[in-house]
């Protein structure tokens, strides 16, 4: 019985991604059955492709597969991958060419695969309905912030606010106009619709909004049924594409053809400066870009 293990590092949106490859992976690899060694390893139990999913630094649960003659062990990092470095390539390609195979398809072809969320996680799918029941399935959900810490308040040196200004985050792909997002899907479904704040704790709350804490697979089964979802480059998008056909995602600095979906509703920032490779020794990007005005976003949302 020909198996292998795959070991992931990185964040969600990252592990989600891959789960949508697996299928195509395993088939044209042959195997038969398919391990994963993830931090989100649950997102792997709720892939049908994966037979087992383990979390990392639980040597005694997969040291045997690791030696087992008949196993190939991954351990690949997609973001190592020269043309996905170079943009020339999506990430899915990026994984593809590292796994030593050819997808069928275009990259941005490609949607997550989470079949298996209701038989693994009946608790999940369970607080999901809770969810859904209590907005009277009347709901958006919102993502801004993702994939790096926003700014927190700044100040001048006497102590007098600074405005938020996008240009000053790292690798600028939050969206600090998510208020006026908020106003204008409350315009286009009315105001018993409930917008959902897909967020941290931690991150900056959006008048008029909801934060929830529920699992974040929860999300997956949430979205399915959302009138509309909004976001940025980030979790939301991965956990939403495929289930719900009104996703908008506001592109900063990464780009739709190396992240993201053709299925989706894709709204990019002029690059005013050049942005520069996906490459992180580089440290912080210089690029300027100029993001899109929430009237231009919601001429996508349907």
């Amino acid at each position: 019985m020909k198996k292998c293990l795959i070991n992931v590092e990185g964040g969600l949106g990252k592990n989600v991604m891959l789960t949508a490859i697996l299928e195509e992976f395993k088939a044209t690899k042959g195997y038969d059955e398919l391990y994963v060694i993830s931090p989100y390893f649950d997102v792997f139990k709720a892939c049908s492709a994966v037979t087992e999913a383990f979390p990392p630094g639980q040597g005694t649960l997969y040291q045997e597969l690791v030696l087992d003659d008949d196993c190939d062990v991954y351990w690949k990092e997609p973001y190592s991958n020269q043309k996905f470095i170079k943009k020339q390539c999506h990430l899915f390609e990026a994984w593809a060419e590292e796994f030593g195979f050819e997808l069928a398809n275009a990259g941005d072809n490609y949607v997550p695969q989470l079949d298996k969320i209701e038989e693994a996680f009946p608790a999940v799918a369970q607080a999901a309905r809770m969810q859904m029941e209590e907005w009277h399935q009347n709901y958006c959900i919102v993502q801004f912030n993702g994939g790096q810490s926003p700014l927190g308040p700044m100040q001048d040196q006497n102590g007098n606010p600074i405005p938020y200004n996008d240009q000053q985050e790292a690798i600028k792909r939050n969206y600090f106009k998510g208020d006026k997002i908020v106003k204008l899907l409350k315009e286009k479904y009315g105001d018993d619709c409930t917008i959902v704040h897909f967020a941290l704790p931690n991150e900056p709350t959006i008048e008029g909004t909801v934060k929830v804490q529920v699992p974040y697979l929860a999300y997956h089964l949430i979205a399915a049924n959302a009138k509309a979802i909004v976001c940025t480059d980030s979790s939301l998008q991965h956990l939403a594409t495929g289930v719900n056909n009104n996703i908008t995602v506001i592109w900063g600095e990464t780009r739709p053809e190396h992240f993201g979906y053709s299925c989706n509703n894709n709204v990019c920032a002029q690059h005013v400066l050049n942005s520069q490779p996906y490459f992180k020794p580089l440290g912080v990007s210089p690029s300027i870009v100029r993001m899109p005005e929430p009237e231009v976003v919601m001429e996508n949302v349907k």
